[in-house]
């Protein structure tokens, strides 16, 4: 089956979702957009009925850890159907220029570009699609089957998680094609470095000897033009990176954020079942820990496809020092190639220049999340304590 089928099946399933814009001009489109500000809306109304309904009596700061999940679903929704609806075209001239790069590959390595992004294509859509059915199933079983009850929560949990995930793969695809064009400029360099030198039990009159002279001292100027085109890709690649986080700056740090407060709020909940276990409720645990999994995912896989293309960057770099060059064009090439990925690797990229968006990131996350579970547990404790001293109080017998 053609590569680009899973490409496209994700597509048409992000555009029913109204989180893609629609490919089509006229009255499809304006369809589009109107199915897209319905579902919008359909959230919006679910998540605003439900933090009205919540009626729990727990201490403030935990109701409101527990219900910014809700206005932080809202605005990466929001953020999602706005790209879908009124920035069609920036996300098509995107697409334009990734499709320039990737011409710019010879036919066998263009070929194996699009199999195996094809490949990751249909590896994250079927991990995500089934990851999230799992996650309505559970949710069916907690609420007994009870329709109603599961559609509610379905509309607020799941299908917002889903459309937010599916977000998630529109930035981290383009930035996987990147990353393969970048691997096979690393496959090239490969290959120059191991022609450059001559074959064992080769002579100075065998053929093979006289080959690997010629690479060496670049004559023709073939291993120069090489470079410089490698050059020139990778500035492209860089310019449509950044246009990219550009874009999905505002939705990836709304993403992280809310991630990590729900993370918090899973850790604490999750805690007090094993303090106190009510086993009737293991299906709910069981559907935490899946909510738990899913923005912890989220999260390291936001940092790590960013991350990938910096430790591309740094392979280039070694490759293109251990190169043995014996022209002075082919030198100054290299030169360039190097100064240009040094600066590219010296700024990290960030996010709205706030969250930079490498795994290095972790630590400081991991930080704020036990930070915020410790005081929630803190309270939860000077809470059992107050509640305690005043049925000792009530005890009392005054004489």
């Amino acid at each position: 089956m053609d590569s680009s089928y899973w490409e496209n099946l994700l597509l048409t399933i992000n555009r029913f979702l109204g989180v893609y814009p629609s490919g089509r001009v006229g009255v499809l489109r304006w369809l589009h957009s109107l199915w897209s500000l319905f579902l919008l809306m359909y959230i919006w109304t679910g998540s605003i009925v439900k933090c009205l309904e919540f009626t729990v009596e727990i201490p403030t700061i935990e109701k409101l850890l527990y219900l910014m999940e809700f206005p932080g679903n809202m605005a990466t929704i929001a953020i999602l159907v706005y790209y879908a609806v009124l920035n069609r075209p920036l996300a098509h001239g995107v697409e334009l220029q990734i499709e320039r790069i990737i011409t710019g590959l010879k036919g066998k390595a263009k070929r194996l570009v699009y199999i195996r992004h094809g490949q990751r294509t249909l590896h994250l859509m079927a991990t995500t699609i089934v990851f999230h059915g799992l996650c309505v199933l559970v949710d069916v079983v907690n609420y007994d089957f009870e329709f109603w009850t599961t559609w509610s929560s379905n509309s607020v949990y799941n299908l917002p998680g889903l459309m937010m995930s599916l977000g998630v793969l529109q930035y981290a695809l383009p930035v996987h094609f990147m990353w393969l064009v970048m691997e096979q400029m690393i496959m090239c360099l490969k290959e120059l470095k191991l022609l450059q030198r001559p074959q064992q039990g080769a002579t100075k009159l065998d053929a093979r000897y006289e080959s690997a002279f010629a690479v060496l001292v670049d004559a023709g100027g073939g291993s120069a033009l090489m470079i410089e085109e490698m050059r020139s890709a990778c500035n492209l690649i860089e310019l449509v990176h950044s246009q990219y986080l550009s874009r999905f700056g505002l939705y990836l740090v709304l993403n992280l954020v809310n991630s990590l407060v729900s993370i918090c709020v899973e850790f604490y909940l999750i805690f007090n079942f094993f303090e106190t276990p009510l086993w009737e409720e293991t299906v709910l645990l069981v559907y935490r820990l899946l909510w738990l999994a899913m923005h912890g995912g989220r999260i390291w896989f936001i940092l790590a496809i960013n991350e990938q293309i910096l430790e591309q960057k740094c392979n280039l770099c070694q490759l293109l020092n251990e190169l043995e060059v014996c022209s002075s064009r082919l030198e100054r090439t290299i030169n360039r190639f190097l100064l240009q990925l040094q600066r590219s690797i010296d700024q990290p990229l960030e996010a709205c220049g706030i969250v930079t968006l490498d795994t290095r990131s972790l630590g400081g996350f991991i930080g704020v999340l036990m930070a915020i579970v410790i005081f929630l547990i803190q309270i939860g404790l000077g809470n059992k304590s107050l509640m305690g001293v005043a049925l000792n109080r009530s005890n009392w017998v005054y004489v």
